[in-house]
Formats: structure tokens, C-alpha cells, sequence
């Protein structure tokens, strides 16, 4: 850990270390000992070694929670008028609408009001937490039952909003930035709330952190060690991960994720949470534990081929046979009963569905079809004496439909349920009919109407959207 009288040759080696030279730096400053020790600190880099750090500015965002909040934005504005250093005050509305938490919520404000002026200047964002804020994060994680990602709490590089976020004090205990204040006759503001039991990371600083000094003086520095290791292997971890994702999972047009869950069991079990993790993390910033994970492993690797689970910020997984979808619920359709007309004779090609759910339909006139037998169920034969069909979507799955050979029919929602096709999407699936009878459900089957038997034929071939391709592959 670092003496007071050395920081700023440590601000300055970080500085220098992840490349900043040519960076703007928009320091979130509230106002408090460690955020004005860090805009300190950047002021005399910049007096002492002006190549280390590109520029920086101010930004102090108030949330509006606190009675002080007025008094303390006009302190960090007043103290950067007197040196001119750019300041700006943004107000933020808070508002839980994820279920993270009032805390949380806060951050994930404050976050995305320094990215966006971060961003303005394309630059990066300095924030001031130190040695005792990565210990009580890592506390707080391990409680929650955070996973390998999770308990590598705050890192000094990272990610965030699409802005680097940096924190130049991260291996500095909180008692050497207090000396650094009293040495240069700093002033501050105090945040009340930080004494609020009610808040748990106050919980944790107040009783947990103490019991562990007890144990070992150096907890900090003893928890940095571990945590670059952790490091190390988790973004290892990481990649592996990303490349997993971008095999097993692709974005519907509804917003929602889907996957596959035997793809998803052909991974180490390792890999198989830092997935689930990635995705979810696609819905929502909150803290995703262990058991949120486990909730969606369950799900796909027991239990009935169908079903739900709620898991948090209306974040749901739900389970149709092999495919997981991971989201947002979307909103709820009636289905919409809907047929286009096709004459085979004018027209190469049909078409139903709108946007992203649009389904194509392709004809080609044969004079003498070598077999009988089609590539695929999205390939039908029809003799070339049918000169008219109708294409719908919609259709109750009540009717029934003539198997193949004669031998009896079957209702449309027992064909969908053999071929395990998802709830959600049979509604939107095309019903291909000549003369008023169910010829061919693409993809799923071919009915014993209006069979080839010699002669000329159109060859029909359907092109499905992307959701229901993947269905088909999936099955």
C-alpha cells in the first residue's frame, strides 16, 4: 500500500501505465476526502508531469436524495470556479425501475451521466475508490453469492457504458488518503448516509470489515492480491465465454436472447454460468448471483420440456423443448387470423408475416420431377394441375389435417407439439391449403392432399424468418 507522501508519483505511474497521455479525464468528484484527494492529485499532474494525463474536467452529478445534495454540488463548483478547473453539475432522477435496489440505482445514474460527458469529450472517466471500497464490494459480492466474475468486484481498467472507467486509488488504503488531505489542508463535505445501517454496504463496513482487521491488519492488501489473480483468470475465462455466447445464443427481432439448451450442455459446466451470466447481464445491470444462474440451469437441464422461471427487473427464462428464450416478456399478440391468395401459374413467388416474422414462398414449373421425395419439409411437390393455393397464419389449432397416406388426421396442436415446435411461435407459423384442405405445414410436415403422382409439378420452397429457422434447426 502506498504512503501519503507518494501518491502522487503512484497517480502519476497509473496515469502513465494505462496510456493516458493523450485521454481527457471527466473526474467524477462529489465532494467528499477521497474524490477531492483524486482531483488534487490530478492538478498537480498536471503542474508536474503535464505529459502523463491528456486533460481533465469536472463532473459532479446530484441525485436529488439528500438534503446536503444542494450544499454539496455548490462546494465542488465553488472550489473549481476559484482554481478554473471546467465543472459542470448534472441532476439525475433516480428511479428503481429494475429492481436493483435505491443504491444501485443511484450508481447506475451516475454512471451513465459520466459516460455520456465522457464520451462527448471522447475521453475516460476517473472515479476515486480506494483499497477499503474494493474490500467491502468483495465482501458484499461473496455474500450475495456472487460467481468468479462477480467476486472480482471493482477493477482498476474497466468497461463501462462504452467508456474506459478508471480508478487511479483502487491499491490505496482509505488512512493514506486521509493523511494526503490533512497534509495539504483539503477540505470536504460528508456524506450522512454513509453511516446509514439501513444501506448494506454500511452494514458491511460497520461490522464485517472490522472483524476482518481483527483477523488480519492487512485484509486489503491480503484481498488485492487474490483479486489480481482473479483477474487474471477471469478475463482468460472471459474470452472463452464471449466466444460460447456467439456460438450458442443469437438476439431475436422481439429483444429476447434464445438458445439452445443441448448446445448449451455441450459446455463445461464453468462455461455454461458465465453464459447465462453474459445474457443476463443484456437485460439488466443489476448484481446477477449465483442463484439466478442456477435458476436458468435448472431449468434447462431438468424438469418438463416446457416452462418459466421469474428471476429479477421482469427478467424471465422460459423453456419450449430445446430452446431457451432469456429477456424481457414480450408484449402479448392475439393471433391474428390472416391468409394471401397465390396463383402458381402468374406468380413465382408469395409472401405473409410483416417485418422480421415474414415468411417467403418460392415456385419453380417442372416438366418431369425425377422423384417424389423433397430435400427438406420446407420443399413441397404439387402437381402442376394446381393452379391456385392460399397461404395462412393464425389458424386454429383445432383443425385437423389428413396424414400422410390416408391414415387418418390429427389436430394442428398435436402436429405442433410432435415436432416441438415453441408456443409462441405457432401462431405466427404459414398453413399452405388447396380447394379449403391443409396440404403442407413447411418445415413440419406434408399432408396426403393433392399428392404428385406424374406429370408436370411445381416445386415449392419455403424460406422462414430467422426465429423460425432456428426452430427447425433446433428441434
Amino acid at each position: 500500500m502506498e504512503r501519503a507522501g507518494h501518491l502522487l508519483t503512484h497517480v502519476i505511474s497509473f496515469f502513465q501505465q494505462h496510456r493516458l497521455e493523450t485521454a481527457h479525464a471527466v473526474l467524477g468528484v462529489s465532494g467528499g476526502v477521497d474524490s477531492m484527494v483524486l482531483l488534487h492529485l490530478c492538478q498537480r499532474a498536471a503542474e508536474e508531469a503535464p505529459r502523463a494525463l491528456g486533460g481533465f474536467s469536472v463532473v459532479h452529478v446530484h441525485h436529488g436524495l439528500r438534503e446536503a445534495a444542494d450544499g454539496d454540488a455548490a462546494f465542488v463548483e465553488q472550489y473549481c470556479r476559484d482554481r478554473g478547473i471546467p465543472c459542470e453539475i448534472v441532476r439525475v432522477t433516480v428511479v428503481d425501475g429494475r429492481g436493483e435496489g435505491l443504491e444501485a440505482a443511484a450508481r447506475r445514474a451516475r454512471y451513465e451521466a459520466l459516460a455520456e460527458r465522457a464520451r462527448a469529450k471522447g475521453g475516460v472517466i476517473l472515479v476515486a475508490h480506494h483499497a477499503q471500497d474494493e474490500l467491502e464490494t468483495f465482501v458484499m459480492r461473496l455474500l450475495r453469492g456472487a460467481g468468479p466474475g462477480g467476486l472480482g468486484a471493482m477493477r482498476p481498467d474497466v468497461e463501462m457504458n462504452g467508456v474506459r472507467v478508471l480508478r487511479p486509488l483502487l491499491a490505496v488504503e482509505k488512512g493514506e488518503i486521509e493523511r494526503y488531505a490533512a497534509l495539504h489542508g483539503l477540505l470536504h463535505v460528508e456524506d450522512e448516509t454513509n453511516e446509514d445501517p439501513r444501506f448494506f454496504r454500511n452494514r458491511v463496513r460497520q461490522v464485517v470489515i472490522p472483524a476482518l482487521r481483527a483477523v488480519e491488519p492487512r485484509a486489503e492488501e491480503k484481498v488485492l492480491q487474490a483479486l489480481e489473480l482473479l483477474w487474471e483468470e477471469d478475463a482468460y475465462m472471459r474470452e472463452l465465454a464471449r466466444e460460447a455466447v456467439r456460438r450458442v445464443a443469437v438476439r431475436g427481432a422481439d429483444g429476447r436472447i434464445a438458445l439452445s439448451a443441448s448446445r448449451l450442455a455441450e459446455l463445461h459446466v464453468s462455461l455454461q454460468r458465465r453464459v447465462i451470466h453474459i445474457l443476463l447481464n443484456c437485460f439488466s445491470a443489476r448484481e446477477w448471483t449465483l442463484a439466478h444462474v442456477e435458476a436458468v440451469r435448472r431449468l434447462a437441464f431438468s424438469g418438463p420440456p416446457s416452462g418459466e422461471v421469474h428471476l429479477a427487473a421482469d427478467v424471465r427464462c422460459v423453456r419450449s423443448y430445446d430452446n431457451l428464450y432469456i429477456g424481457q416478456p414480450p408484449i402479448a399478440r392475439p393471433a391474428v387470423e390472416a391468409a394471401v391468395a397465390w396463383d402458381l401459374d402468374r406468380a413465382a413467388e408469395a409472401r405473409i408475416g410483416t417485418g422480421e416474422a415474414r415468411w417467403r414462398f418460392r415456385r419453380l414449373r417442372v416438366a418431369h420431377p425425377a422423384s417424389p421425395r423433397m430435400p427438406s419439409p420446407c420443399w413441397l411437390l404439387l402437381p402442376a394441375d394446381v393452379s391456385r393455393a392460399a397461404i395462412s397464419i393464425g389458424v386454429p389449432t383445432s383443425e385437423r389435417v389428413t396424414l400422410f397416406g390416408g391414415n387418418g388426421t390429427k389436430k394442428l396442436q398435436d402436429v405442433f407439439t410432435d415436432a416441438k415446435l415453441p408456443r409462441d411461435l405457432r401462431a405466427r407459423w404459414p398453413i399452405l391449403r388447396v380447394d379449403g384442405e391443409i396440404v403442407w405445414i413447411p418445415g413440419i410436415m406434408r399432408s396426403g392432399a393433392h399428392l404428385w403422382r406424374d406429370g408436370p409439378a411445381f416445386v415449392i420452397r419455403a424460406r422462414p424468418p430467422a426465429a423460425c429457422q432456428r426452430a427447425l434447426g433446433e428441434r
